[in-house]
């Protein structure tokens, strides 16, 4: 008689994955690695936040 596997709650399962500010999010290959770049836009400061923020200049308005 085959064993019946331990009865665990169906639905959602919290999974530890990785979110760039370019806001791909993605579940690494190895958990235990930190990845080197976001593998959408290949930023090597994926997991650092923009220090500051470009400003729309004049000519662009125009």
């Amino acid at each position: 008689m085959a064993k019946k596997p331990e009865d665990k709650p169906l639905g959602m399962v919290p999974l530890i994955g990785c979110r760039c500010r370019c806001g791909h999010e993605w579940l690494p290959r190895e958990a235990t690695d930190k990845p080197r770049v976001c593998p959408k836009c290949k930023s090597a400061n994926w997991d650092r936040p923009k220090q500051f923020e470009r400003k729309a200049s004049a000519s662009q308005d125009a």
